[in-house]
């Protein structure tokens, strides 16, 4: 595999979102996600106007940006209603529950996992496999960068979560429902317009995270 000038943007985006992340984790410093923001999406709006001959990028784009707007009223539904999780960023702008730093982070982060399921479709013409090989990198990278992310951008619920299985300070659920979601990629993604795509995403995400929560609810109390 050749990796593509759109795929260096690509990956320069992976690095300032870990590089931010790992800011985040001393200092909180709220600007940096917005610094993240803009110059990933200077990076992209070049790629996507000199390279994206295939349009994956500009396709993946859309689809981050619909799928997180989409996922919003659930957000609001686990941090607001239920409770699982508070975001510790009080000076920011709030979309419903959200702060827009992280609003934002989350476009770019399906931005970029929505790509890599294209391009390796691209290459290996096996979509379960391109969706298996996405799906275990997401399990990873949403296990990392909450390690990252909790107790400076968010805290999960200790009392509603405290018989949960936690790996490092994520509650197991989430990356397993996140990985779930993304091993859908073939769904979302055939024969469908990018932002109907990005909806079906938005709502499996919030989706498989209820199901895989009440799951381990049902299997704590039952234990």
């Amino acid at each position: 595999m050749t990796l593509s000038q759109t795929d260096r943007a690509v990956i320069f985006a992976c690095g300032t979102i870990f590089l931010t992340f790992l800011i985040n984790a001393k200092f909180r410093l709220t600007w940096t996600l917005y610094l993240n923001a803009v110059l990933t999406a200077g990076a992209f709006g070049y790629a996507i106007r000199k390279w994206d001959e295939s349009s994956y990028l500009s396709r993946s784009v859309i689809f981050g940006v619909i799928a997180s707007i989409t996922y919003i009223p659930l957000d609001w539904l686990f941090s607001d209603r239920v409770s699982l999780l508070f975001y510790r960023i009080p000076n920011d702008i709030r979309i419903a529950a959200v702060p827009l730093s992280l609003l934002l982070t989350w476009m770019i982060a399906i931005t970029v996992t929505i790509y890599l399921y294209q391009r390796l479709n691209s290459i290996w013409r096996r979509a379960y496999i391109s969706a298996a090989i996405t799906g275990i990198v997401v399990f990873i990278g949403s296990t990392v960068f909450d390690q990252l992310g909790s107790a400076r951008l968010w805290n999960w619920n200790a009392t509603r979560l405290e018989h949960f299985p936690h790996i490092g300070s994520v509650p197991v659920f989430i990356p397993i429902a996140l990985t779930l979601t993304f091993l859908l990629s073939p769904y979302y993604l055939f024969r469908q317009i990018a932002i109907v795509a990005g909806i079906r995403c938005g709502l499996f995400m919030g989706a498989m995270q209820f199901l895989c929560f009440a799951l381990f609810h049902f299997i704590g109390i039952s234990a």
